[in-house]
């Protein structure tokens, strides 16, 4: 078989972080559960954090995450980028420094050559080595559908690690991506895309969310990486966690090329309502127009991080984080009141 002629997103019914299971139903069931936490958990899963920290007893914490999901693009190298990329960006949203991922691979041996893992695995281990983590192992299951992902291990200073929870009232939010990976990477399942937009969203999937080396001594109160319950639900989780309100203004969202026509042509997946849902009682739309509320839903993969910081640093830290992602803007601020978010015109 032709490896280039495999369309990798024909191959499944949905893709990339746009499969999650909806985030409300999510929710409910992590409710119902009786979750252990000892002491060294210093966060688990009560904000919904993207990923776990564990004191080890001196300084460091150690953050471990895992993800993983089905093709969102065609190109076998790319997804395999993307993946690794999303995996460990949870670590990133901590403010730790990803070192060991081990390969969570599911791969359908009846529909697919044995021999597209090579550049698929290749196009990971880019992404890893450039994290400066490696590869150390991994378990692989034959399934009817491609999934692909892994479980990253890092470390950070336990006294400096980021969560959701520590946005205060008067912070600027600052997001590091163009939101539209959702609707783009429908679009081209649906051949609906053009080839610019797509190779765009690849860029963006694949750039990894490392900021540490950029803050030159900014002051982050709260971080969380945006994905697949899309920037209204990320957002809404970090307001929840810090018991703040957030006012984003529709303006100043960064957007990827491409994105807002694919939205305006309807071009949506079932987690966009899925997410809509997730939102509708706490969320506020003041002179936005049906497209623009879609793009805040959209589900992405492999997304931005949305940073909360004091209001004075802002624009300085934007300057900065534009070496690397271009798109990084000021898109609103933290106030105090009822947990919610109001996106303004």
């Amino acid at each position: 078989m032709d490896l280039e002629s495999i369309r990798l997103t024909e191959t499944v019914v949905k893709g990339g972080c746009a499969a999650k299971l909806p985030a409300g139903q999510l929710k409910q069931v992590l409710k119902a559960l009786t979750l252990p936490k000892p002491r060294e958990l210093m966060i688990g899963t009560e904000t919904m954090d993207d990923a776990c920290l564990w004191d080890l007893g001196d300084e460091r914490g150690l953050v471990q995450t895992l993800d993983f999901f089905t093709p969102i693009v065609d190109d076998a190298r790319s997804f395999g980028a993307i993946a690794a990329a999303n995996a460990i960006s949870d670590v990133y949203a901590m403010g730790g420094e990803p070192k060991i991922a081990l390969t969570i691979l599911a791969f359908p041996t009846a529909k697919l050559p044995f021999e597209i893992l090579q550049p698929l695995m290749e196009g990971a281990m880019e992404v890893i080595t450039a994290a400066g983590a490696c590869l150390a192992g991994g378990h692989t299951i034959d399934d009817d559908s491609l999934k692909l992902g892994f479980s990253v291990t890092g470390f950070v200073n336990k006294h400096q690690a980021w969560s959701n929870a520590g946005a205060r009232p008067g912070d600027a939010l600052i997001l590091t991506k163009g939101l539209g990976t959702g609707t783009i990477t429908s679009a081209l399942k649906s051949k609906k895309a053009e080839a610019a937009w797509v190779e765009g969203a690849i860029r963006s999937m694949c750039t990894l969310n490392k900021t540490r080396d950029l803050l030159g001594g900014a002051t982050i109160h709260a971080a969380t990486d945006i994905t697949g319950f899309g920037l209204a639900g990320h957002a809404l989780q970090m307001c929840r966690a810090s018991r703040v309100r957030a006012h984003i203004q529709m303006k100043n969202l960064p957007v990827l090329d491409g994105a807002m026509e694919c939205l305006e042509l309807g071009v949506l997946n079932k987690a966009h309502h899925s997410n809509a849902s997730y939102v509708a009682e706490a969320v506020h739309y003041e002179g936005v127009s049906p497209a623009q509320r879609w793009l805040t839903v959209d589900p992405q993969t492999s997304g931005g991080l949305l940073l909360a910081v004091p209001p004075h640093e802002a624009d300085a830290l934007v300057a900065r984080l534009r070496e690397r992602f271009p798109l990084a803007a000021r898109i609103g601020t933290m106030t105090q009141g009822e947990p919610a978010l109001v996106f303004e015109a």
